[in-house]
């Protein structure tokens, strides 16, 4: 694993995407250069905006480029993401990463992304990856409206797929929940990121399949590289884990899914 980078990074764009989500890429060569699909970096303001919530906010990587740049998804959820939302050319934000744990990403199986909501950021980052690397690759996408999709051509764009879309309301793609209606016959490795209780589901799905899977866990991070303990996690073994630094990304049957 890399040594994570601090660093001022400049807004190089920030465009709406969908309802409170906004694309922001970033020029930061130091830390876009040892990135891997899964990882995360910790985004904040520093002290140079002292109205500003002080915490950074982890957000998995969308895309790097060879040039440099950093892609995000960036949702709203509060006044620390809406301060970050607002930031556009030239502002500067304040980077720490590559962190965390990656997916493993193999040509074995195909590989099935499940993305629920923002989960969805991590996986434009691997379908660019898989591209590159000849791997076979499918974005099953679902949101609760149609408001909030992300951008379709977008996600075309970045990982050359065309991603399977539901949404709770049928309002765009099919209607239902990220699992329903999935294709299973060509028994793929399952890759996912989204809320705790489609996880679960996941979890279920590959047990009664026998299918492998690996889940990137979404918690509350303080500082991303294990001081704060704020993203722990039970281990099957009944331990507390920080999702930061032996995460985000885990082997389902790593973790503990009881109520």
């Amino acid at each position: 694993m890399s040594v994570p980078v601090r660093a001022w990074a400049r807004v190089l764009d920030n465009r709406p995407a969908a309802r409170d989500t906004h694309w922001i890429e970033l020029d930061c060569p130091a830390i876009a250069g040892a990135a891997r699909p899964g990882q995360f970096v910790m985004l904040g303001t520093g002290v140079q905006d002292l109205a500003a919530p002080f915490l950074p906010r982890p957000f998995s990587i969308g895309t790097r480029t060879a040039d440099g740049r950093l892609g995000f998804l960036l949702r709203v959820f509060g006044d620390g993401t809406r301060r970050l939302a607002e930031m556009g050319p030239p502002e500067s934000m304040l980077v720490l990463g590559p962190l965390g744990r990656p997916f493993r990403m193999s040509g074995d199986r195909p590989l099935l992304c499940l993305a629920g909501g923002v989960g969805l950021a991590p996986f434009l980052f691997a379908g660019a990856q898989a591209r590159l690397e000849g791997l076979e690759l499918r974005i099953v996408y679902g949101e609760r409206s149609g408001e909030s999709v992300f951008d379709p051509d977008l996600i075309r764009r970045i990982t050359g797929v065309e991603p399977d879309l539901r949404t709770e309301d049928g309002t765009v793609g099919r209607r239902g929940l990220v699992l329903d209606h999935l294709d299973l016959q060509d028994a793929p490795q399952l890759l996912a990121c989204g809320p705790d209780p489609m996880l679960r589901a996941c979890v279920d799905l590959a047990a009664r399949r026998g299918l492998p899977l690996q889940v990137s866990v979404e918690e509350h991070m303080g500082c991303g590289v294990g001081t704060c303990q704020g993203c722990v996690v039970r281990s099957a073994d009944g331990e507390w884990i920080k999702s930061c630094t032996e995460g985000p990304v885990f082997d389902a049957e790593e973790l503990s899914w009881q109520t």
